[in-house]
């Protein structure tokens, strides 16, 4: 059987077709590698677009908002100047009967009668400005400070009364009654406490103080001074610190103690 020339044209033809099919089989195959690279490296260079909640960004790190640093220098000023100026403009406790015969308990070491008789604490006496203020700081050494319910807790042991200008004093008696002896601020200015909002107070700081002329045994306020101090330092985490925001040694308390002799030296010279 002779093919003829119609035939030929078809067999060519489908082979053709054939060939064409195949190639862009064998195209499409080798090229999917290079297409799907391509599509990677194109999605890689897209920049992110937050307002897309569809998209996915990279994790974002969001800071903590900080409290602004504390300063020891920002710590409201225990001057004597500073003291007197507070003193006058704030109304003298009113709860007190400070004239009464009356005696007072008190945590104090006992003195002979004859040395030094218990006198009723007069209003003169009360109004005397003070001369010389001996500070005891006490710095947090925690990031979160003092927080309120664990530092009043604490001064609360110690015999401190909140009163007078905001801040807690500690008075002759642990009732709260008596001469004060000495006193503690906020180590933050304005230097005062909140007790309405106790629960989520904090302070970096707090500042113990006794003003000369002040309690009529000013040797034995200082040393429950240093203990209510040490005690509060000790339990919630402190570090004690001098007027000068140096810290506290036993030469330090030492020289407050001379500091306390030499103002009574000078008081007895000028009643002579």
């Amino acid at each position: 059987m002779e093919i003829g020339l119609r035939e030929w044209l078809i067999v060519i033809g489908i082979i053709v077709i054939a060939g064409i099919l195949f190639d862009g089989w064998r195209r499409m195959r080798g090229g999917k590698g290079k297409l799907k690279f391509k599509l990677d490296h194109s999605f890689s260079n897209l920049p992110d677009d937050d307002g897309d909640p569809e998209l996915l960004g990279s994790a974002r790190v969001i800071e903590r908002k900080r409290e602004p640093e504390f300063h020891e220098e920002d710590m409201p000023s225990l001057s004597a100047s500073e003291l007197n100026r507070r003193r006058n403009l704030e109304p003298q406790q009113g709860d007190l009967n400070l004239d009464t015969e009356e005696p007072v308990p008190t945590l104090l070491t006992p003195v002979d009668d004859e040395e030094a008789p218990e006198q009723p604490l007069s209003k003169s006496r009360e109004a005397l400005p003070v001369e010389e203020v001996l500070v005891i700081n006490v710095i947090s050494r925690d990031e979160d400070g003092f927080k309120g319910p664990a530092l009043l807790q604490n001064i609360l042991e110690s015999g401190l009364r909140f009163g007078e200008m905001d801040i807690f004093h500690r008075h002759e008696s642990m009732a709260g009654n008596g001469e004060v002896l000495f006193s503690m601020a906020n180590g933050v200015k304005p230097g005062t406490f909140d007790l309405d909002d106790i629960d989520l107070f904090y302070t970096p700081a707090v500042s113990f103080f006794l003003g000369l002329p002040g309690p009529r045994h000013p040797k034995q306020a200082f040393d429950v001074m240093v203990a209510a101090a040490r005690k509060l330092s000790h339990e919630l985490n402190g570090e004690l610190k001098d007027d000068q925001r140096s810290v506290m040694t036993a030469q330090t308390i030492e020289h407050y103690r001379q500091r306390i002799a030499e103002f009574e030296r000078k008081q007895l010279t000028h009643k002579r």
